[in-house]
């Protein structure tokens, strides 16, 4: 009867006596994700100098979930905004005569706004969803007990490789999915409108200047240094409950998108005032 009244005790403890819950828990997230990043630094640092070997079995398996996965979903998505640009196009083209304006505003919507957010859900959906289960599935099992009483950094164990991973192949996704999508648009036009190639590449090259490509490339890289520290930061705030691994997926998810939108808002407003 004790055993049982102490069991339903347990049960029903609320979950604010967590370190992760309770009005100070937002302090310790982003408390473990400025250390997560801090070790990863680190890492990298001690790599550049010869202090320190990357895992490159790690950055193998990690470059091939983060990217060589998801590949023909970019792939094919880049390829349908290209046509959907190219009819959009075609349809003002066949009213007026302005196919650098009208570039102008589709382009940069497109290459500058779309393109760096679905790579950064896309990295988050696959990369940051498994990171996240990685995590919270050693934190489960008491694999992260262990790494710590062998002198392991679990967060430098896990993150490492994975983040490095994360922003190569954002920064490929992100120059891939760019040439995919204009070169849908620009065979588009070119078959169905007529607007000769040459048209549609000075159009191209007067609508989008060089700073404009830069921060194209630079947004997917703060995507996935987010996307890995919300992973890590809920993977490891799971808790030994089983159940906690699929929260920490859904709550990595729907953390990761949020964040990318609001990064993206923040880097409008403030970046290019």
């Amino acid at each position: 009867m004790r055993l049982q009244r102490h069991s339903n005790r347990i049960r029903r403890r609320p979950e604010t006596e967590s370190p992760w819950g309770g009005a100070l828990g937002w302090v310790a997230r982003l408390g473990l994700a400025a250390i997560a990043l801090g070790s990863c630094l680190a890492l990298y640092a001690a790599i550049l100098l010869g202090r320190a070997r990357l895992d490159l079995p790690a950055f193998a398996s990690a470059v091939r979930q983060a990217g060589l996965s998801i590949l023909p979903a970019m792939t094919l998505v880049a390829a349908v905004m290209g046509l959907i640009l190219g009819r959009q196009a075609q349809g003002i083209l066949d009213q007026f005569d302005l196919p650098g304006l009208i570039l102008l505003s589709v382009s940069y919507g497109i290459l500058i706004e779309v393109v760096p957010i679905l790579v950064g859900i896309l990295v988050a959906g696959r990369a940051g969803v498994a990171l996240a289960v990685r995590q919270a599935t050693l934190a489960a099992s008491g694999e992260m007990d262990g790494l710590l009483v062998s002198g392991v950094d679990p967060v430098r164990f896990t993150l490492g490789p994975v983040l490095l991973a994360m922003l190569v192949m954002s920064f490929a996704f992100t120059v891939w999915g760019g040439l995919v999508t204009m070169l849908s648009a620009g065979l588009w036009l070119w078959w169905m409108a007529d607007l000769p190639p040459v048209v549609f590449l000075n159009a191209l090259e007067r609508s989008l200047s060089p700073g404009e490509l830069i921060e194209a490339l630079i947004k997917p890289l703060l995507f996935a240094v987010l996307i890995a520290l919300i992973a890590t930061v809920q993977g490891t705030a799971a808790g030994r409950d089983p159940e906690g691994i699929a929260r920490a997926a859904t709550r990595t998810m729907i953390g990761a998108v949020t964040a990318i939108l609001v990064a993206d808002l923040a880097f409008v407003l403030l970046v290019k005032v």
